[in-house]
């Protein structure tokens, strides 16, 4: 249990964790208020590297502002080594079946939602944070659990040009938020930096003319995966600013945040 001076008002809980639901475990990684109570609650749709130390550390950083937040380990424990440059460990997360993610997301919203757990207020709604390539499976996820507030940080917004296989055959390229973000009808907030070559502006515009209702913040002089401090483009300031947001966004939009 701890409390880091300037970043939160509460002493946390965090780990690891095991989430059985049925006859499945998954994997996953909870940090929570260590007081008592019933918290407000996010999954985090952890990008394309899995469950890293960032994701973590944005999980403890929620945390300490009274939330509870739990990252949910989709590759199923076959992450690609931080090492992996970005282009593969974004093919590698387009691997990863959409119906099978789709079925873990659901299977930690019945882990948060059950009552005898005693730390989330989940039944009455929960909110969606999505990093990099989570954000097009959170998109779906988000919309089938409506009236959840979604978060992306970082999110490709348009299909990248189809891969080919060995033959030369183009291979299916699944949905990205700009051709299902209609299907979202809670709150949106998204985040970029101007840098980042696979989110051009005219990208945000147009997805913001699809939900007039989202809310985006554009981080100048800052590119890709700008809140993960294991890679180059890491940057303090922008995430610090967006870890405000985070909270107020969730803050407004979750049953139980401070600001109701």
């Amino acid at each position: 249990m701890s409390v880091l001076k300037g970043e939160g008002k509460v002493p946390i809980l965090f780990g690891s964790t095991s989430i059985a639901v049925g006859t499945l475990t998954h994997r996953g990684y909870l940090a929570r208020p260590g007081l008592a109570g019933e918290w407000p609650t996010i999954i985090i749709v952890p990008s394309e590297w899995g469950v890293t130390s960032a994701m973590k550390d944005v999980c403890r950083r929620l945390a300490r502002h009274g939330f509870a937040a739990v990252a949910v380990d989709l590759y199923r424990g076959k992450a690609p080594g931080r090492a992996d440059d970005t282009d593969h460990a974004a093919a590698a997360a387009r691997a990863v079946p959409a119906p099978r993610a789709a079925n873990d997301l659901d299977a930690i919203v019945e882990f948060i939602e059950n009552p005898a757990g005693f730390w989330s207020n989940a039944e009455q709604g929960f909110g969606v944070l999505a990093f990099g390539e989570g954000g097009r499976l959170a998109v779906p996820f988000a919309a089938r659990h409506h009236p959840s507030p979604l978060a992306l940080v970082g999110t490709r917004l348009r299909q990248p040009a189809p891969e080919v296989d060995r033959e030369g055959e183009p291979l299916p390229v699944p949905e990205y938020p700009l051709t299902s973000i209609g299907s979202v009808i809670g709150p949106i907030f998204g985040a970029s930096g101007r840098d980042d070559e696979t989110i051009p502006v005219d990208d945000v515009m147009e997805l913001r003319s699809l939900v007039p209702h989202a809310e985006w913040a554009i981080y100048d002089g800052v590119g890709a995966h700008f809140a993960d401090d294991y890679t180059a483009g890491y940057d303090d300031e922008a995430t610090r600013d967006l870890l405000e947001r985070l909270v107020s966004f969730f803050e407004r939009n979750l049953p139980g945040g401070s600001s109701e």
